[in-house]
């Protein structure tokens, strides 16, 4: 065992010491004398049993017009996070078994986690029989059929599992570093095959792709947090914690591993505030100012995870809305969107009310999915604690408590919500069993999963004798949307024409075109079309938001062609749309605003002292920061600010170990940008560890800033001892 790896391991094991010591006496750090004041006197607050599923359904509060229906519950599955529809119509539902059965959350390395298969055999809507695929997984998160088989996401590993008579094959490693076991709140999740036909995740900076007989990955920036969909378009959404709706309105890829890029992360819904039907005295934070409402509700997300553009036809109405989870809360948001040129807003679809919202604690919705028969369906996880050990405050610790919330960890339920009007067809879809041609067809059904899914078979069945049939597609129709599934599935195949790309490029429609000119792209990098590329560069004229932002995406594709470069320069200046000259702007041979720098100054050199807190720091960084400000510091879009070449970073080292014994909340201007912060207490850190991390920061990227010393942290933590609150940003820069 090398110098390093025995770092790597002493760091882990004083890091597990230390936030077992703080977890058994105080959660967040706090000291002797210090304590957390509940806002909400305990005899005021409703007890939390556990209830049977017929007791769970009459404490829904559901919109008029909905109905809301048990799928599967325990014994069945527990602690479910995760599914998804195979071919067939079945759901796979991803068990996080091991997650948090203790306040301490002792036992999560336990192989408990499995993945089994509910089906419903009567065809009455409800699951009467349940197979478990593989078991004996630790902390599984992530699941995806593909190419006959599943992939599953596993930190760190993700694993394609051929399925053999629903038994599963020898499993293969397309990935070693999926995400880690030590952080199960910030780490890779949410496998989702694009329209594009690359399969995208969250917090992993990695898309993939079978080709050439081998899995292949290229790097984008890095989403956060829980749950991911796409909408009728390919576009991404996505959430964070406390902001619940986020998305890319252009593709990722084209930024590599750049993790700040215009079109990315973009907040599409700004208003927070939620509508819970009960009190929730447990969150985290229910102790400071503004988290709770006089009467003890929720005020603003908290939890937001689960994102579902809903894209069936049984709820009315509701074609197109981004449905969210707050399991803190125990509801789910409706959110309209709006798509107006090129610009996506979204608002609660009711006037201080949730979709849905429930009066029992245990209600905790994880993820939502469009089913088959066009049903919305709940992957409610049903339990006590939601929050991970890592980030347990005192105050939290005490509501668990107080209710027994830790007592509940076995359960789980899969619930369906339709129009009370609708009937949804209970009929197995088994796609897996239709022909090429059937699946054609299947790209102009009204439900998403159906299109979705027969993309999907033509793609890995690699038919060509269907390409006909879906060129036939492309170019007839008013509905552009089985155009668009039929366009990438005959990219997919390979049977992408200069002729098919002329001719969509021709659309009216502007979505259209803008696909032709993204499909347009392998011949243009080849050099082999000239003529197409004089017609693509005349789209420069086409006044289209989406036709103008990809354009300004492809032409950075092609900076060795000068009139390409020139037009892209055109673009940056003239364009008449906002995004469209972001993006030109960002792909301009200049190197991009947010890569990391380069020390400008040959820094002091550190002491021999302050070289090993350095290379304990970087063990620390990658445990307990990583997460969210990334390897390459340059933090989350909606989630965390950037650390290189933070003034924050480069400022007062008293600020800093105030931020990292007691968190910070509410905004923060970094940057010249600003950010909505929840960032929770590290106080369980001891005063070498914290030392550590700050000069880990203080000296990577190219800072050049000063070490900091445990003495320094010492005398800090002394005179905040009394502190019971994260910092504020006019707290700190009060601070010198």
């Amino acid at each position: 065992m090398g110098r390093r790896t025995n770092l790597k391991f002493a760091v882990s094991v004083a890091l597990a010491m230390a936030l077992s010591l703080g977890l058994a006496n105080a959660q967040r750090g706090d000291r002797k004398g210090e304590t957390q004041v509940a806002r909400i006197p305990k005899e005021q607050i409703p007890p939390a049993p556990p209830l049977s599923p017929d007791e769970a359904v009459k404490k829904f509060k559901l919109r008029p017009g909905f109905r809301v229906e048990l799928f599967a519950s325990e014994p069945m599955i527990e602690s479910p996070v995760a599914a998804q529809f195979d071919a067939e119509g079945r759901l796979w539902v991803v068990e996080m078994r091991s997650f948090m059965r203790n306040v301490e959350g002792t036992g999560e390395d336990s192989p408990l986690g499995r993945i089994s298969i509910l089906e419903d055999t009567d065809d009455d809507g409800t699951a009467d029989k349940y197979t478990v695929f593989v078991d004996g997984l630790v902390m599984p998160r992530a699941l995806l059929h593909v190419r006959g088989g599943v992939l599953i996401g596993e930190p760190p590993h993700l694993w394609f599992y051929p399925i053999e008579s629903d038994k599963p094959g020898p499993r293969v490693a397309v990935a070693t570093d999926f995400g880690s076991q030590q952080n199960p709140e910030h780490t890779a999740n949410s496998l989702v095959l694009a329209m594009d036909n690359w399969i995208y995740c969250l917090y992993h900076p990695w898309r993939y792709r079978f080709i050439g007989g081998k899995w292949q990955r290229e790097p984008v920036p890095q989403r956060a947090q829980w749950g991911m969909s796409q909408d009728d378009f390919g576009r991404l959404f996505y959430t964070a914690n406390s902001d619940h709706l986020r998305g890319d309105l252009v593709a990722s890829h084209y930024f590599g591993g750049w993790q700040k890029a215009p079109g990315i992360g973009v907040q599409i819904a700004k208003e927070q505030i939620v509508w819970p039907a009960r009190m929730n005295p447990g969150v985290n934070r229910g102790y400071q100012p503004k988290v709770l409402r006089a009467d003890g509700t929720l005020e603003k997300f908290t939890a937001a995870c689960g994102t579902c553009i809903y894209r069936g036809e049984a709820l009315p109405g509701c074609a197109g809305n981004a449905f969210v989870c707050d399991p803190a809360g125990n509801l789910i948001r409706q959110d309209v969107l709006s798509d107006q040129a090129g610009t996506l807003t979204a608002h609660n679809a009711y006037d201080k009310h949730e979709f849905l919202a429930s009066t029992d604690e245990l209600f905790r919705p994880v993820n939502l999915y469009t089913g088959p028969d066009g049903a919305l369906y709940i992957v409610d996880m049903y339990r006590g604690i939601i929050q991970h050990r890592m980030f347990v405050t005192s105050y939290l610790r005490g509501q668990i408590e107080d209710r027994g919330l830790e007592k509940v960890f076995d359960k789980g339920r899969i619930w369906r919500v339709a129009g009370t009007r609708s009937s949804p067809k209970n009929d197995p879809p088994r796609l897996s069993k239709a022909s090429p041609t059937e699946w054609v067809a299947k790209l102009s059904h009204p439900n998403g999963w159906w299109r979705d899914t027969a993309q999907r078979l033509l793609v890995e069945r690699g038919d060509a004798s269907v390409a006909p049939a879906l060129r036939s597609m492309t170019f007839s129709g008013t509905n552009i949307v089985p155009r668009l599934h039929a366009l990438w599935a005959l990219e997919g195949l390979g049977q992408i024409k200069t002729e098919d790309i002329q001719a969509t490029l021709a659309s009216s429609h502007p979505k259209l075109r803008a696909a032709g000119i993204r499909l347009a792209e392998p011949l243009l990098e080849q050099g082999g079309g000239s003529e197409l590329g004089e017609r693509i560069f005349k789209l420069a004229t086409d006044a289209a938001p989406e036709v103008q932002t990809q354009l300004a995406l492809t032409l950075g594709l092609l900076k060795k062609d000068p009139k390409a470069t020139n037009l892209l320069a055109s673009i940056a200046k003239n364009s008449r749309v906002p995004l469209a000259r972001d993006v030109a702007a960002f792909a301009l041979p200049a190197k991009p605003p947010s890569k990391p720098p380069t020390a400008v100054a040959k820094a002091a050199p550190l002491s021999g002292e302050e070289q090993k807190r350095f290379d304990a720091g970087k063990g620390l960084y990658e445990q307990v920061c990583l997460a969210c400000h990334q390897q390459h510091g340059l933090g989350q879009a909606g989630l965390a600010p950037p650390l290189v070449g933070s003034e924050w970073v480069a400022g007062s080292e008293k600020r800093m170990i105030r931020i990292v014994l007691h968190g910070m909340r509410g905004k923060l201007k970094v940057k010249g940008e600003e950010f909505e912060l929840d960032m929770p207490s590290l106080g369980v850190l001891d005063d070498e560890q914290v030392a550590s991390v700050l000069t880990y920061v203080r000296r990577e990227w190219g800072h050049t800033f000063p070490a900091v010393s445990p003495e320094s942290v010492k005398q800090v933590r002394k005179e905040t001892e009394n502190r019971e609150d994260a910092w504020t940003m006019g707290e700190l820069l009060k601070i010198p």
